[in-house]
């Protein structure tokens, strides 16, 4: 009877085992969607800086939706990539050097972004159904246009990016849980460097905060 008892234990364990394998080798696809804040500083060179210039500032409202791969090394660590597109609203002609009079006319500002990253993620209890993790990622922010609403001349889009870097290295970490196909997660970005005008006098760089849900499509071996 011991014997049974062990042999059936064992059985259970190499069982479970098995399950938790056969859930970490599993890669999928899916959709996302984020929502959050941005804030920027801006840096002027010292004999174009001024007083009543902005340094400081954040965006209203920034949203965003993509597509993710995970990939499972192992039972506790995957590796994660992910593209995305971003709206966010900002102060009108704030990537400009300050202009009280001008920025008057213009009534709202919308820059759209595109993003790409990857990294790893870490689970903290990869055998139990809602796992709990971690992730670091580094990417690109890559920016596509902005549409300003002026006064006068109504709907502008702009695609010369104001003069600054188009693309801007990130680096991101997450935390967050997994059930089934929902992942749901905080996540916190900040730019690497900081991206400077054609003229090299003026430079922004940012940071944000995001909260994210993912929705798994696609699964495979």
């Amino acid at each position: 009877m011991k014997k049974s008892f062990t042999i059936l234990v064992f059985a259970s364990m190499c069982i479970s085992t098995l399950a938790v394998a056969q859930r970490a080798s599993r890669w999928e696809i899916g959709i996302q969607g984020e929502y959050g804040r941005d804030w920027y500083h801006k840096t002027y060179a010292r004999e174009i800086f001024y007083e009543g210039s902005i340094t400081d500032f954040s965006s209203s409202r920034s949203w965003g939706t993509g597509i993710y791969f995970e990939k499972p090394l192992n039972p506790k660590f995957s590796m994660i990539g992910q593209l995305g597109y971003a709206v966010k609203k900002v102060h009108p002609e704030i990537f400009h050097t300050y202009n009280n009079t001008a920025s008057q006319h213009y009534l709202s500002e919308v820059h759209h972004r595109g993003a790409v990253d990857a990294g790893l993620r870490w689970y903290l209890n990869p055998g139990s159904k809602v796992r709990f993790f971690a992730e670091g990622k580094l990417g690109a922010n890559v920016f596509i246009s902005a549409v300003q609403q002026e006064q006068r001349f109504g709907r502008i889009v702009r695609s010369d990016v104001f003069g600054f870097e188009r693309v801007a290295p990130v680096a991101s970490g997450s935390l967050g849980l997994k059930w089934s196909r929902l992942t749901v997660s905080a996540e916190y970005r900040q730019d690497l460097i900081t991206s400077k005008r054609y003229d090299g006098r003026t430079g922004i760089d940012g940071k944000g905060v995001f909260g994210k849900v993912g929705f798994a499509l696609l699964r495979g071996k």
